[in-house]
């Protein structure tokens, strides 16, 4: 048999070096691999460790605006209590935008608090903080509706007053505090408007303002039976876990979530109308500093023929605010009052205000906001301060703010 002259052996010296470089390659794609992965994983726990202690300060300074801002109530509280917050000769000469900004106490301590939110206090390194503080006078106070037994009414005239303690305050059986049939009707106009104002209107047609009304003023007062007759613990008692109506004022907006019929985004809705602070006080909107998505609110007329105001009736009580004007119960107090028989048309003087409220206005318990970021991490702290202790100011409660709530 003749062999090719062409043919040549096959050498395994060319597989034993292809296979070399795959296992080179395999092993530098491997080593590439591992070092991309350690990197990144150092970058990780870097920025997580950076965002900690970043989340960490900005608490530390939000919790430290909130003593700031208690410190500044301090203050407030004590020219209040003082008697500088009548009205000096220094105080009436001030310009109306300061006087307007006052809405019932002296421009100089009302601005203290009020002017504090407008320009945040900057510091070194994107660290910032800002302090907001808010009378929770200037929104409806829930509990106003059902004012518990043996507290006097304010504002009115003697008849009025003597009218709507018999009804707001009539006792059952058991001699406890009821929901009047007027603050059942008030309520459900105050429903109606704020949720034909919410984003997903909707779904507006799922509430029902009447029912909701009553149950919101069932869960308050003295009784366990509610507006309609029926127990009112049925529905809370079938809730897991089960609980009854709270038959006390509340003590937070949040409880409002609580009362059946409320679910989280009216719950959202209400907290920019209402309000639950004074706890148990029976005092309503302050006309001379609400905004005026609140002094819609403000139930005006006489008894059993009240309405809430109108667009026009706003913009009036506006124009004497921008004029450094306020609405007061005695015109003669300071220079600077006027009667409502003085607002627009004069309309406001027909009747009374409900649910009445001394003007002008003292504020007493506030709702403080800070605001602390530090680089691109944010946190917002609300707490709840009540002035009127002896002790000074007293935090009521906190709560850590999610979003833009």
């Amino acid at each position: 048999m003749r062999r090719c002259r062409n043919a040549r052996p096959m050498r395994s010296g060319h597989r034993d070096r292809g296979i070399v470089l795959a296992i080179v390659l395999v092993l530098i794609f491997a080593l590439v691999t591992a070092v991309y992965a350690f990197q990144r994983r150092a970058i990780v726990d870097a920025t997580i460790g950076r965002n900690r202690m970043d989340a960490m300060e900005a608490d530390a300074l939000a919790r430290g605006g909130l003593r700031i801002a208690e410190a500044l109530l301090m203050v407030v509280r004590a020219k209040y209590l003082g008697g500088e917050a009548g009205g000096n000769d220094e105080d009436r000469d001030a310009p109306p935008g300061l006087a307007a900004l006052a809405g019932g106490g002296t421009g100089g301590v009302d601005a203290l608090w009020q002017g504090i939110g407008r320009t945040p206090i900057r510091f070194e390194d994107e660290r910032s903080l800002r302090i907001e503080i808010e009378d929770e006078g200037i929104k409806l106070n829930l509990n106003a509706l059902v004012p518990p037994l043996g507290l006097p009414e304010v504002g009115g005239d003697e008849d009025e007053r003597e009218a709507a303690g018999s009804d707001a305050d009539r006792e059952d059986d058991d001699g406890q505090s009821n929901a009047s049939e007027e603050a059942v009707e008030y309520l459900t106009e105050v429903l109606d408007y704020i949720v034909d104002g919410m984003d997903r209107a909707e779904d507006s047609a799922a509430y029902d303002s009447e029912a909701i009304a009553e149950n919101l003023l069932d869960f308050i007062d003295g009784d366990t039976t509610a507006v309609n007759g029926r127990n009112e613990d049925e529905y809370y008692r079938r809730q897991d876990p089960p609980y009854r109506a709270w038959n006390r004022p509340y003590v937070s907006v949040d409880q409002i979530g609580l009362v059946e019929g409320v679910d989280p985004p009216l719950l959202e809705a209400l907290r920019r109308y209402v309000t639950v602070h004074p706890i148990a006080s029976t005092s309503g909107i302050n006309l001379n500093r609400a905004e005026p998505w609140v002094l819609k609110l403000a139930y005006s007329g006489t008894s059993g023929n009240r309405r809430l105001l109108d667009d026009k009736m706003v913009e009036d009580l506006y124009k004497l605010r921008s004029g450094g004007k306020l609405v007061c119960d005695d015109a003669g107090s300071d220079p600077r009052c006027v009667t409502r028989a003085d607002v627009g048309n004069g309309d406001l003087a027909n009747g009374s205000v409900y649910p009445p409220a001394a003007l002008p206005a003292k504020p007493s318990v506030f709702r403080v906001v800070t605001t602390a970021t530090v680089g691109d991490l944010t946190r917002r702290l609300e707490a709840i301060y009540d002035t009127r202790p002896p002790a000074g100011p007293q935090l009521l409660s906190w709560r850590r703010l999610r979003g833009v709530d």
